[in-house]
């Protein structure tokens, strides 16, 4: 019985671990890459070397997520693909808002840490790595 109270005590701590918190968020600021995508018990990988990173710069709760490709020189060519948003804590959870001209949707942020981003939007979780330039061939 004490082992079962000691179980379910451990799987409790372990579960409030992950509540991001307005001081964690400048953790996002950087080039992050796409690991895996799961959905429903399912693992997409992305197939060949990751073309694409997005990059995340955050301020006062306000940000933008930009595409950008890593050059041979240590530099990122820029697109013009960006999405500007604004971060929501409703509860326990943490939501990037993104509205354009077209379009409006909420990811949440599962997990952040230096080097692990989890972000979950219409059942799937995407699962980023943090890009460091040594690993680009």
């Amino acid at each position: 019985m004490n082992r079962f109270i000691a179980l379910h005590l451990l799987l409790l701590c372990l579960g409030c671990g992950n509540e991001i918190i307005p001081s964690d968020l400048n953790l996002l600021n950087g080039y992050w890459n796409i690991d895996y995508i799961s959905h429903k018990n399912e693992t997409f990988h992305p197939k060949g070397a990751a073309k694409l990173l997005d990059y995340y710069e955050i301020n006062d709760r306000q940000g933008v997520r930009k595409k950008v490709q890593p050059s041979l020189n240590n530099k990122f060519l820029v697109t013009e693909d960006l999405n500007y948003f604004k971060v929501i804590f409703d509860h326990k959870s943490c939501y990037l808002d993104f509205q354009t001209t077209w379009d409006q949707w909420k990811e949440k942020i599962v997990l952040l840490s230096e080097d692990e981003l989890i972000l979950e939007h219409q059942e799937k979780r995407y699962h980023y790595k943090k890009f460091q330039i040594e690993d680009y061939p």
